[in-house]
């Protein structure tokens, strides 16, 4: 991890789907009375999440993933939607539900397609997982700050749009799965965005960040690789000096959000999945901000790694070595949230908005029951639990002074 995040952590600390693969369980009441605690889900299956959390080097960041009050989701505590206020269906739609006449259209909305569609890099993916928290910030008196929103008519909108802002000190985290043969899933990969004054700093956490750190963990975990012919063919490739091909990674709309070419790194099986187990568990996973997995004998290089194994450190077609770990490379994607697709492809018959706001497109503060599945949108109500816990407010500037509030700067323009 670099030492400016490490810093930025520790100021802001100081100034104030279901998931694929994982044990499914009705959601008990949202909120834990006696601890008051914001819960999603049950006790147990939060539990279940939890265990998926990976052990980092840096303390500073462990102690966040180990926060009690981190709010933990997936995509059904938190249904994926997004807004139209610009036609005849004025709502909040499930991106699931195609609202297009046009039978040649097949989403209807951005939301489902690259690069907003998956977790970054797993949009090929077979055999990927991911789920979501969210950690607010403590006020001096220990309160937990909330998240705020207001609306905003947006060009072309016939009524206003809701946005929402995050305080200064909210940390944000994705953790990605890889899927086993058995049916298990194992962290493979865990993101953060942790909110500052006018934009967003990020990190990367991995097991491996680089190509000799696998190498060298697979050597103290099984002394007698070079015995095991398929083991030996792996850290052959990552000790030899690559020679990747030039491939790109990008979106097919006019107006491009996503353009990467770099080189690729498919790794040759394990061939022992109990390694690849041990690798992914017992490993403390490192700070890949600003890393590079590998360089190439022709100058390329790549951030990370894939493979077509069944099962590896990565899942299969993961293409995460093309987003560079850092936050500009993040913005690119992140800086959409709540723009109309039409900007990037006019023409088509989709409609709507990037679903999110303030550069998170997980998070939203509806009421479930609010979202469409059947193209007519209703009445918007803020999740009353949210509401009820305090962790959701209206916008006040008399209540949510500037300096823990404000705009990120590439959002200002939208």
């Amino acid at each position: 991890m670099s030492q400016s995040l490490v810093r930025t952590v520790i100021g802001l600390l100081g100034c104030i789907a279901a998931a694929q693969g994982f044990a499914d369980e009705p959601p008990s009441s949202a909120v834990a009375a006696k601890t008051g605690k914001v819960r999603l889900m049950s006790a147990r299956r939060e539990l279940g999440l939890r265990s998926y959390l990976p052990n980092v080097e840096e303390q500073e960041i462990q102690a966040i993933i180990d926060d009690p009050e981190l709010i933990i989701y997936t995509d059904r505590e938190m249904p994926e939607c997004y807004q139209i206020w610009d036609g005849q269906l004025p709502g909040l739609h499930a991106v699931s539900y195609n609202i297009s006449a046009d039978e040649g259209e097949p989403f209807g909305n951005g939301n489902i397609e690259f690069p907003w569609g998956h977790a970054a890099g797993t949009h090929r993916a077979k055999n990927a997982g991911a789920f979501r928290f969210v950690r607010l910030p403590k006020d001096d008196d220990g309160a937990t700050m909330p998240v705020v929103w207001y609306q905003e008519r947006m060009g072309g909108d016939s009524q206003p749009a809701y946005k929402w802002v995050f305080p200064v000190g909210t940390v944000f985290g994705e953790v990605l799965t890889v899927g086993a043969p058995t049916g298990d899933h194992y962290t493979f990969e865990m993101r953060l965005r942790i909110r500052e004054e006018g934009d967003w700093a990020v990190d990367v956490y991995r097991p491996f960040p680089t190509a000799e750190s696998l190498s060298t963990r697979i050597k103290e975990l099984r002394p007698a690789w070079s015995k095991n012919a398929q083991l030996a063919r792996l850290v052959k490739h990552l000790d030899s000096p690559a020679a990747m091909r030039r491939h790109v990674l990008a979106d097919q709309h006019p107006r491009r959000v996503f353009y990467q070419a770099m080189g690729v790194d498919y790794l040759p099986s394990a061939g022992d999945d109990e390694l690849v187990v041990e690798l992914l568990t017992e490993t403390k996973f490192r700070s890949a901000l600003g890393s590079t997995w590998r360089k190439s004998t022709n100058g390329l290089h790549t951030c990370a790694p894939t493979t077509t194994a069944r099962f590896h450190i990565v899942p299969a077609n993961y293409d995460g070595g093309f987003i560079e770990a850092d936050r500009v490379s993040c913005m690119r994607c992140h800086e959409t949230t709540t723009r109309h697709v039409d900007e990037f492809q006019a023409g088509r018959d989709w409609y709507g908005r990037v679903r999110g706001s303030d550069g998170i497109f997980s998070f939203h503060p509806f009421e479930p029951s609010s979202i469409s599945y059947n193209g007519y949108g209703g009445t918007v109500q803020m999740r009353g639990d949210f509401v009820r816990q305090g962790i959701l407010e209206r916008f006040n500037p008399r209540r949510h002074p500037s300096r823990f509030y404000n705009i990120v700067s590439r959002l200002r323009r939208r």
